[in-house]
């Protein structure tokens, strides 16, 4: 069918209703004692069908049945309505309606749904007149086999882990192992299940371990279990219990050359109670040293970070954790290894990796300088940059021959632009250099009102 000729079908269909929707105003004047008699509302008797009767899915899938109006312009005034299905099943109308007086009921089901046949009644109704039909629906099940889980949502407490049940029951005599699974688990959890599959119905016990970087709420994830014949997923979820103390580390964001000697501090925020400290993730080459191990809240540990001229240039977050009787919660400090001379008798460290300001500002870096042997040969600083409108300088702080300043300072010319700093140290033995990023932007305009 070409358009014209498809064009013409929907018009005349649209001409027929029109006709029957006048037609039906008429008759309802005149059954009302004609355009100047009573104005009782009009009252229209009609038909319903539903197509198909009877259908059959598997769990998880869904189906669709027409409802079917007669007259045909009252599909738009009639109300519709289910009643009957079971848990496990939900029924949406469709929005609008076909011109032939059709209109389309969608029914979804879960994997879990039970399997059996079921009736349900659909109603419409106009305010005045009610028709029902009855359909009914059978439930395939998805696979040979169901799947329960218990307890529906376990408080656990971060860094530990808690425990599931898992039953499978075999509804064949013919069985083929189920592999459990999860998915949809937050980063920093960890399941395994004992056993991970079973031939015969039985019990898994899933054990859910929580990192502490796991957020302190509700999370959701699904139990799977697969054979040859299909698939269930079950809903589940855990709650994380929140710890009583919270940490913060002062290093920032560091960047290093390979074999320098970083220092900070951890602060413990919240608990009285004393908290384990430690360290995790270290690349190969990295040590760390916490003095004390052990901090009341409130208090601190002084940090030791020792990196290798082995340690491979590139990113890497490490890890401080604090544990007490609440749980675990975590600090992390991101580390650039740079790449080194070690030669030079000296490392460069520089903190933080990143800064963004509006150009014709200014900002600091923190530049620091560690020598294997402890003693910190005399120096010559240099600075240079990729970035125009940017000028910078080196100058001592807090009286430390191991700590300097970068001053930055820039003007309206920078706009907006991002680039590299770099500092150079050059000693008896050689140089290091370290660098830092740089993103400036425009300020707004000022406010003309001000």
């Amino acid at each position: 069918m070409d358009a014209m000729t498809a064009s013409r079908g929907k018009s005349a269909q649209t001409v027929i209703l029109s006709k029957t929707i006048f037609i039906l105003m008429i008759i309802s004047l005149a059954g009302c004692g004609g355009f100047g008699g009573s104005s009782t509302p009009p009252q229209f008797d009609f038909s319903m069908a539903v197509n198909p009767a009877t259908q059959s899915i598997v769990a998880g899938k869904g189906a669709s049945y027409t409802i079917t109006v007669n007259p045909a312009p009252l599909i738009g005034s009639v109300n519709l309505s289910i009643a009957g299905l079971p848990q496990g099943i939900e029924a949406f109308f469709e929005t609008g309606f076909d011109v032939n007086g059709s209109k389309t009921l969608g029914i979804s089901s879960t994997d879990t749904t039970p399997a059996g046949t079921y009736q349900a009644t659909i109603t419409a109704s106009d305010g005045s007149v009610t028709r029902t039909a009855n359909i009914s629906l059978t439930i395939i099940p998805a696979a040979d086999f169901t799947l329960s889980v218990t307890p529906n949502l376990p408080t656990v407490k971060a860094g530990s882990s808690t425990n599931y049940t898992v039953n499978v029951t075999f509804s064949g005599a013919e069985t083929t192992p189920v592999i459990l699974s999860t998915q949809g688990l937050p980063n920093g959890s960890t399941a395994s299940f004992a056993p991970a599959s079973l031939s015969a119905s039985g019990t898994s016990i899933l054990t859910l371990t929580v990192d502490p970087e796991v957020a302190d709420e509700i999370n959701l994830f699904d139990i799977v279990g697969t054979d040859s014949a299909g698939k269930i997923s079950i809903p589940s979820a855990f709650d994380v219990s929140p710890t009583d103390f919270t940490l913060d580390q002062t290093f920032g964001s560091v960047k290093a050359n390979a074999g320098a000697v970083l220092t900070g501090q951890i602060d413990v925020n919240g608990t009285s109670g004393p908290v384990s400290l430690s360290s995790r993730n270290l690349p190969a080459g990295v040590a760390t040293s916490i003095s004390p191990p052990i901090v009341n809240g409130g208090g601190f540990a002084s940090v030791t970070v020792t990196t290798d001229t082995s340690t491979v240039p590139g990113g890497y977050t490490l890890e401080f954790i604090g544990a007490d009787g609440s749980g675990q919660s975590l600090t992390r400090l991101p580390l650039s290894i740079a790449p080194t001379n070690a030669n030079a008798g000296f490392f460069l460290t520089a903190s933080p990796l990143d800064a963004q300001i509006l150009a014709g500002n200014s900002t600091n870096y923190n530049i620091g300088v560690s020598a294997p042997g402890g003693t910190i040969p005399q120096l010559v600083f240099s600075v240079s940059s990729s970035l125009q409108g940017v000028t910078a300088a080196i100058t001592p702080a807090n009286n430390n021959p191991g700590t300097f300043l970068l001053q930055v300072s820039t003007s309206l010319s920078a706009g907006d632009s991002a680039g590299v700093i770099t500092v150079t140290a050059t000693g008896p033995d050689g140089s290091q250099s370290i660098s830092v990023n740089l993103e400036t932007s425009t300020p707004p305009p000022p406010d003309d009102n001000s």
